[in-house]
This record gives C-alpha cells, structure tokens and sequence, in this order.
C-alpha cells in the first residue's frame, strides 16, 4: 500500500471514529459527562447528572419505625418530575448546637440553653461528632467538631461567654458557609435561642439560602412564650395608659412592648428555619418544659436518614429546585427541606450506621 493511500485510509477511520462517538452521546446522557448541544440551536442546555444526598425524617404512625426503610419505600420529585431514587443510607450523626449568649438577662437565661445541650451531648451514640458555636457580641466557636463528650462539656461549661448583643443571622451563616462543609453525612442544626437578631436584621434570606445549601436540617428550642408571659403583664396591662404619662415610666413600657413584638417576630423566624429544612421547633410555656427538651430533640435526630437520587441539570446551574417526597407504604411519615440548591461540588460519606 503507498503512502497517498495509507494517509486517506488513516482519515476515514478518524472521520468514522469521530462519527460513532456523536451517535453515542445522542444515544443517551451518561452519569456524571454533559449531554451534547446541537450546533445551532441556541435553545439547547448542556445538562449533567448529578446524585443529590438528602437528608430526610421518617417515622412511623406510632414513633420510630419497626421496619427497615427501602428504595421501593419513597418517591422523589424535584421541580415537580419524578426522580430515581438510588439509595437510603443511616450515617452517623453531626450535630452543631448554636446557642444564644446575648441579650436581656434578668428574664431570660440563658444557662437553659447549656443545660439542653449538656443533656443531649450525654445520648450522643458512638460514631457521632458535634461541635458548639454561641452568637452575642460576637460568633464564637466553643468546640470544633469533635465525638469527645468530654471535651464538648468542658467547652460549655468553661468557654460559654454571654454578651449584649445578638448576631444570630452571622451565626447561621458562619456555621453553613465554614463549619458544616467540615463534615459528611447527616448535618443537623440545633439552636437555642429566641431568634432575635439585633445586629443584621436583612440577612435571614442569605442565612437560611446557606442553610439550604448546606443541606442541614435545623431544630429549634426557644424560650419566647416564656418570656411572651413574663412581659404582657406589665407591658400591656389596663392601667399602662396611665403609666406611660411619667416619661420615665412610658420609655420603659416602650422598650418593653419593642422587646415583645421582637420575640413574637423571632420564634416565626425560629418556625420558618425548621420548616425550611424540614426539621422541628419547640416554644414551651414553662422553664421546666424547656429544659426537658433534650429528649425529645434526640428522638428526632434520630429518624434521621440520607437518600441519594439522581437528577439531571445545567452544568451551570444556581438555582432552588423544588423537591417532595412520598412514601408508598401505609404507616410511613417523612418530613424533607422544601428544596435544594444544586451540588457545589463537596462530597458526602454514604458510609452506613453500624
């Protein structure tokens, strides 16, 4: 064979080559690669697939299920069609307790806060890791991620600093953005506090978008009916019309009834974040109720489970997508965030629960 004849033979195979690998990546999107965008049409987007991790809480009618949980168990949707779902994993668990350091201090105490996380640090099960921040004047991290129990009392009870002010939204946003991507698997937000922020009132949407991204599930336990009850009397009593005409008397009553409406608008805040995320929130009447808390935090931890979905989407994708989950099974209850941000990029252990 010449040389002229080799070198056509030589680009009909690189022409037939490069043919076969087009017709292969129309045949069908592979996991993890872009599809392809037709030259010309500037309506096409390159998609990729994209396996989401995300954690949801399931129970039964009647607490903690009996049964193991399976794939057949549960449907997913995102941005209203159907996605497949792949796994259903129990991780250890990470648990990050934000508790509020700031503020009055004559009606509120802020010690109830230590005591419900002391208590719950003690039923932390072996695999299990938390890590402590407290919000005031400042944000503060008391103990970095850690499954020594303890080294996290000790940061409670030796590091726990109160303050004056309130930095509650620089405190969601610290832990999503720089504490929580420390740690795969299940993440779970539990704050103590009354939800007031005192410092950056604008920045509950960027605070609870990070929270979105981060992809924990947030529990609150607030004292605000406690303090609701300790207020009213004297800030909305029938005989402060009458008061208010000292000015000394009326500035107090002011500030008293701002205070209130505060602590009204922060446990809607505290609702909306575990609603959010699909988690709880709690606002006993009672100082006794708060404190006993702990238990019943722990229960719902614990029904805790990852699953992992496929989902296909740009590759440039910043958007919130919707998502719902559904259960085939009678008997079965499962709470989820109302949505996600695609991935960006971090991995998460799939490493079952021993």
């Amino acid at each position: 064979m010449d040389h002229s004849l080799k070198a056509r033979t030589s680009i009909l195979l690189l022409v037939f080559a490069a043919a076969s690998s087009e017709a292969l990546a129309q045949s069908g999107r592979v996991r993890g690669q872009s599809g392809p965008r037709r030259q010309g049409d500037r309506d096409s987007v390159r998609l990729h697939v994209e396996e989401v991790l995300l954690p949801i809480r399931v129970r039964g009618d009647y607490g903690r299920l009996t049964a193991p949980l399976r794939r057949s168990d549960l449907i997913v949707t995102e941005d209203g069609k159907r996605r497949q779902v792949n796994d259903v994993m129990r991780t250890p668990a990470n648990v990050l307790f934000i508790l509020d350091a700031g503020g009055e201090r004559t009606l509120k105490d802020v010690n109830a806060h230590r005591v419900i996380a002391l208590k719950m640090i003690e039923s932390m099960d072996e695999g299990d890791r938390a890590a402590i921040m407290t919000y005031a004047d400042t944000v503060e991290v008391l103990s970095p991620w850690t499954a020594d129990k303890a080294a996290l009392r000790q940061a409670l009870q030796i590091r726990f600093k109160p303050g004056i002010r309130s930095r509650f939204y620089d405190s969601l946003l610290y832990a999503a953005e720089e504490l929580l991507p420390l740690v795969v698997g299940r993440r779970s937000v539990v704050i103590f506090g009354d939800g007031i922020e005192t410092v950056n009132p604008q920045a509950f949407e960027k605070a609870l978008a990070a929270l979105h991204r981060a992809r924990a599930i947030v529990y609150t336990a607030c004292p605000n009916e406690i303090l609701l009850a300790a207020i009213k009397p004297t800030a909305y009593n029938a005989m402060s019309w009458y008061e208010m005409i000292d000015p000394g008397a009326r500035k107090r009553i002011e500030a008293l009834r701002l205070w209130y409406k505060q602590i009204e608008a922060g446990e809607v805040t505290l609702k909306g974040l575990a609603e959010e995320t699909g988690g709880a929130s709690w606002a006993p009447p009672t100082s006794d109720e708060l404190k006993a808390l702990a238990d019943q935090i722990v229960r719902e931890i614990g029904t805790e489970f990852v699953i992992a979905y496929s989902s296909e989407r740009p590759l440039d994708d910043e958007a919130f997508h919707p998502v719902k989950i559904y259960t085939t099974q009678p008997g079965i209850q499962v709470r989820s965030r109302r949505g996600i941000y695609a991935d960006s990029g971090e991995q998460q252990a799939r490493t079952p629960r021993r």
